[in-house]
């Protein structure tokens, strides 16, 4: 019997437990892992799900898998590698490339955060030293080799993120915060969004003036000053969404991606600090 720990969208452990395979009560979250392991070649171990899988058979995608009960990410990323693929790793050398936490999407509930880490690795691989029998194979691909793999639909669909995180150029947002702006809040706490109504705004959001235009339809209903102390970048998408803080407050990591879920949901991103990309 297999179990894990709940969390809050803030990532805050409820001290509830979960027994996998019954249904997440509604509100709490369970942690789960990517893990991609790249070797100095630029190649990236791809491992095909057994036969035996009851979901996605002899399809390929990276190691990973649920958090135990009593276990960290890095905990859950290292012992998931051990068990699918063989490797030992070690958890220091593990990085955290973001977080994602995802509720309900098109009518699916998955209630997890999920986190994906990178690992470089320039071992053998034995498959045999794996310590389950949930992988039938491995191989180290390229890049464009896991893009064909995906175009013949032999890859994982929720691996497509792959192509715009693994790929993508770490960005500079040190002109950005810190910085005092003034803009207007279009769909202020508690509105819906104007075509989505079943979206419903937790935080007030807006446009910096001189910066970002309106893209709602109602007029607007509040303006607003404060100091940018993140940048949430889209992987996926061509919008960043700047946190701003109304009094100079500073808010956790945590507090910030549970906060825009709402909507994050739908893209992949990373939330950044300072001049460069921080933990997430």
């Amino acid at each position: 019997m297999e179990k894990w720990d709940l969390y809050t969208k803030y990532r805050e452990k409820s001290g509830k437990e979960h027994i996998r395979g019954e249904k997440i009560p509604e509100g709490f979250y369970h942690l789960v892992v990517h893990v991609w392991i790249r070797n100095q070649k630029g190649e990236y171990l791809i491992s095909q799900r057994s036969f035996r899988r009851p979901t996605f058979p002899l399809m390929w995608e990276c190691v990973g898998g649920s958090v135990l009960k009593g276990e960290s990410s890095i905990e859950g990323a290292v012992r998931e590698v051990k068990e699918e693929v063989g490797l030992d790793l070690e958890q220091s050398a593990g990085k955290l490339l973001f977080s994602k936490i995802c509720g309900t999407l098109d009518g699916k509930v998955f209630n997890n955060i999920m986190d994906v880490w990178l690992f470089n690795y320039n071992g053998e691989v034995h498959l045999e030293d794996a310590t389950t029998y949930e992988v039938a194979d491995c191989k180290w691909m390229t890049v464009p080799e896991i893009r064909q793999l995906y175009k013949e639909k032999k890859l994982v669909q929720a691996m497509e993120y792959f192509f715009c995180t693994m790929e993508n150029v770490e960005p500079d947002y040190s002109s950005i915060i810190g910085k005092m702006v003034k803009g207007t809040v279009d769909r202020p706490l508690g509105s819906t969004h104007p075509r989505h109504k079943e979206m419903v705004y937790p935080i007030n959001y807006g446009y910096v003036d001189g910066v970002f235009a309106k893209d709602g339809a109602e007029p607007p209903l509040k303006t607003f000053e404060g100091k940018v102390i993140a940048v949430w970048h889209r992987f996926d998408d061509v919008e960043d969404k700047w946190i701003v803080s109304l009094d100079g407050k500073d808010f956790t990591d945590e507090k910030i991606l549970g906060d825009i879920s709402f909507q994050e949901q739908f893209f992949y991103g990373k939330l950044y600090r300072g001049g460069g990309s921080n933990r997430v």
